[in-house]
């Protein structure tokens, strides 16, 4: 039976940077409670585009330099995007162009939105874990569609660096990255920031702001 001071140790293990890391006994790792809140940094209304010519993941056009003195270590990405027309889907991820490695997500496995087709070993105070980096589409495929609010972790990322939007072509679940020069992935109505947003933002277009 599981001692009081073992539910405790597994509970609070150690706070700040606006949330609280914790062990889950379910899953058997560190997970992080971060409260909401969100400042927007980059509002890239127009689309951009490029061929999925690599199962690494290609530059889709939106980027932002990370600031490691600015309200919070998440950074929080929306936007609308689609695939042209062929064989796979697509999902997108965090590429550090600065130190060549691909950005965590806040949350390390949950359906429809953390998935392991990227993926990156980040040292906690429970040892090394595998993060998941990618995220799957939602909505249609081949016609703009809004997709999920996504919160990356930086907490390991330095300042300065800089961090780009890649997407690639994907076996539907974002388990898998493939090369199909054949198909085009497009984006627009980007928004960029720091702090942590959950859910499906359907309305979220803020010109001129």
């Amino acid at each position: 039976m599981t001692s009081n001071a073992e539910k405790t140790a597994n509970l609070f293990l150690h706070g700040g940077d606006r949330g609280i890391a914790f062990r889950d006994t379910n899953a058997g790792r560190i997970s992080t409670v971060v409260s909401p809140h969100w400042a927007i940094r980059h509002n890239y209304e127009g689309q951009t585009s490029a061929s999925a010519n690599s199962a690494n993941g290609v530059y889709l056009g939106r980027s932002m330099t990370y600031a490691t003195n600015m309200e919070s270590p998440y950074v929080s990405i929306t936007l609308q995007g689609y695939i042209s027309s062929g064989t796979y889907y697509w999902s997108w991820a965090l590429w550090n162009g600065t130190q060549s490695h691909f950005v965590p997500l806040a949350v390390h496995d949950l359906p429809n939105y953390s998935k392991t087709a990227k993926t990156r070993n980040i040292t906690t105070i429970q040892g090394t874990q595998t993060m998941n980096c990618v995220v799957p589409y939602t909505g249609h495929v081949h016609q703009y569609s809004s997709q999920h609010w996504a919160t990356f972790d930086c907490r390991n990322e330095s300042n300065g660096d800089a961090l780009y939007i890649y997407g690639a072509a994907d076996s539907g679940n974002g388990g898998t990255w493939y090369d199909n020069a054949s198909q085009t992935i497009y984006i627009k109505e980007v928004l960029m920031g720091y702090g942590f947003v959950t859910g499906t933002q359907y309305d979220h277009i803020l010109h001129g702001s």
